[in-house]
């Protein structure tokens, strides 16, 4: 393994429900959001800013902290269908949001993959969630599938309130990933300068394990996420968040969303991941296209400081992009010479496997582990899931 792995939690799971040191706040978390009319995206934006935390621990899996806040959505959503039961025949329904059937086949089909797969293909061998190799067995589902399936429907749930709930807006998504960076940073400054910070609290899930290390021993920062690359990935979503709202807001919120932006910038490059390196590229990209598409297509008015800003960073970019240039190439050669990529294109490569293997239908849900969205959706769900 690329990576020293150390296990990291404050409760060992047991055969019944654990509480956790998170179990009280996120119990706060969803009283908040019944109480407020307002409030329950922004409580599942809570939920979500803890990526590795558990609100529960039943045996070996834990209720990441997200889903538990989601239980709520599936109240709420009960509700409304016995108000609307309950209704007059002449108060208009409102109308399904778009996608809603699409999410709700995608939902049954995984589930019917999930429970017939083990007798379709028994003997087939998968990546577990442990990252060792098993295989299916009839008539057996594991914990990791059941609880694959329950995450998925709670997903859809969350999806189908949010697009109907009037007080769901984009800084839900702020609130989240913003309040996920903060917290890592407050742990850094705990590291690095000995300020207070409750560890393990944040970060409290046994499902994980949680690196820090690399195989030479060098430090890698991973704040309140499982390991660096997650910490990469959830600051670039905070930078690309905060740069495209940084121009919509005003006051105190603009510099706020500025100062969160660097922060994460920051700790994205302490954590000496090669995700943050290639996917900041890609993002970077996509920001320059975006930009010059508003530009040439005149789509929306434009400051002469943004144009000149544009100006300036093209020039800058001439000197500037060799050297990005050099860097990216050294940190991809020395991704892809290493035994992590090795490890992960072949838990990826065993996974394509098993698409031909199952002739396109999958495993199911929570039956095999790669490491990359598109494996994952391809040896689980098959092609109609997939699509």
């Amino acid at each position: 393994m690329l990576d020293i792995v150390r296990q990291h939690h404050d409760c060992e799971p047991g055969r019944g429900p654990t509480l956790t040191s998170m179990t009280l706040v996120i119990l706060v978390v969803i009283l908040y959001g019944a109480l407020n009319s307002r409030g329950y995206g922004r409580a599942l934006a809570l939920g979500g800013a803890t990526a590795a935390g558990a609100a529960v621990v039943i045996g070996k899996t834990a209720l990441p902290t997200f889903y538990a806040v989601s239980i709520g959505v599936v109240v709420i959503l009960i509700h409304r269908l016995i108000k609307r039961w309950r209704a007059d025949d002449d108060i208009p329904a409102h109308e399904p949001a778009p996608g809603t059937l699409p999410l709700i086949l995608l939902a049954v089909w995984a589930t019917l993959v999930t429970i017939a797969a083990p007798a379709l293909f028994h003997g087939l061998e998968v990546l577990a969630p442990d990252g060792d190799r098993s295989a299916l067995s009839t008539g057996e589902l594991t914990t990791s599938n059941i609880a694959q399936i329950f995450y998925l429907f709670l997903g859809v749930c969350v999806v189908l309130f949010l697009a109907r709930f009037e007080h769901a807006g984009p800084e839900l998504i702020g609130l989240a990933a913003g309040l996920s960076t903060l917290l890592s940073f407050w742990r850094y400054l705990s590291v690095t300068f000995g300020l207070p910070f409750p560890e393990g609290v944040f970060d409290n899930s046994p499902s994980f394990a949680f690196i820090e290390t690399s195989a030479g021993g060098g430090e890698r920062f991973r704040g309140i996420l499982s390991e660096p690359s997650g910490l990469a990935i959830s600051s670039l979503v905070t930078i690309a968040y905060m740069l495209s709202r940084w121009g919509q807001l005003r006051g105190w919120r603009r510099w706020a969303a500025l100062m969160v932006a660097i922060i994460a910038t920051y700790l994205a490059s302490i954590s000496t991941s090669g995700t943050f390196v290639v996917a900041g590229v890609v993002l970077s990209v996509i920001a320059a296209l975006a930009f010059l598409s508003r530009i040439v297509l005149l789509r929306g008015a434009l400051k002469p400081a943004f144009v000149l800003a544009g100006c300036v960073g093209v020039i800058v970019s001439l000197y500037v992009l060799p050297l990005v240039a050099v860097f990216v190439e050294k940190t991809v050669d020395d991704k892809v010479s290493s035994s992590s990529f090795s490890e992960r294109s072949g838990a990826d490569s065993l996974s394509y496997n098993l698409f031909f293997d199952t002739f396109g239908l999958g495993v199911g849900l929570g039956s095999n582990r790669p490491s990359s969205f598109l494996a994952a959706m391809l040896s689980t769900v098959g092609l109609v899931g997939t699509a």
